[in-house]
């Protein structure tokens, strides 16, 4: 990775916040969106975690089980989208790099640029997918969840949606560079399903979130 000798995960928090912030190109908001998604999935495993069967149907509480088990998978599996985010945009620039001196050359890096570019809309396609299903485990924790935690669903539903947005913006500059037009259309096309769906599901979660707060 660009000015990065390991994996994200493996870093503290302000290691993280110190490269992000630093004068490399990546990791960027993308990689960014996916930690914000895994923070997010983070908490709607928490919620689930805090929220007592008894107090729930046993069917809604074997749907809290698995909030909590998939959040917490979905957590680490964003924390991967993040490093395999960065790795992506450092394919892109090696292929940018690549000799072009003769007509051979130039065909090669052609094509490496844009198997990179596939590359580097695939992974924020990625963090959208297992960020869409995150927002769904904290919708369903704000509505169904421990009350005293329904900030926590709440907040857990925007850093998801946040997830979503940056990733669905990460797609569509790439685009810009890949050539073949039925994928970048599909891409496209997917980028503006997710834009339309995680609104939604994040208007549901907060309003569930918050009347649970006003009832109190």
């Amino acid at each position: 990775m660009t000015g990065v000798a390991r994996s994200f995960s493996d870093m503290t928090l302000r290691e993280f916040i110190d490269v992000v912030a630093s004068s490399e190109p990546a990791p960027g908001g993308g990689s960014a969106s996916a930690v914000a998604g895994a923070i997010g999935a983070a908490l709607a495993a928490m919620v689930a975690g805090l929220t007592p069967d008894s107090s729930l149907t046993p069917d809604t509480a074997e749907k809290m089980h698995h909030v909590r088990s998939r959040g917490r998978e979905l957590a680490a599996a964003l924390l991967e989208a993040a490093d395999a985010d960065t790795a992506a945009f450092n394919a892109v620039m090696a292929a940018y790099r690549m000799p072009k001196s003769t007509d051979e050359e130039k065909a090669a890096r052609r094509a490496a640029i844009q198997a990179a570019m596939r590359g580097a809309v695939d992974a924020p396609r990625s963090t959208c997918v297992l960020a869409r299903e995150g927002l769904e485990l904290a919708a369903f924790a704000a509505e169904h969840g421990n009350p005293n935690a329904a900030s926590d669903a709440g907040v857990g539903a925007m850093l998801l949606d946040a997830a979503m947005g940056g990733a669905g913006l990460n797609i569509r500059i790439n685009l810009g560079s890949i050539k073949d037009p039925e994928f970048a259309d599909e891409m496209r096309t997917f980028a503006n399903e997710v834009e339309q769906s995680r609104t939604a599901v994040c208007s549901a979660a907060m309003a569930a979130a918050c009347a649970k707060i006003e009832g109190q």
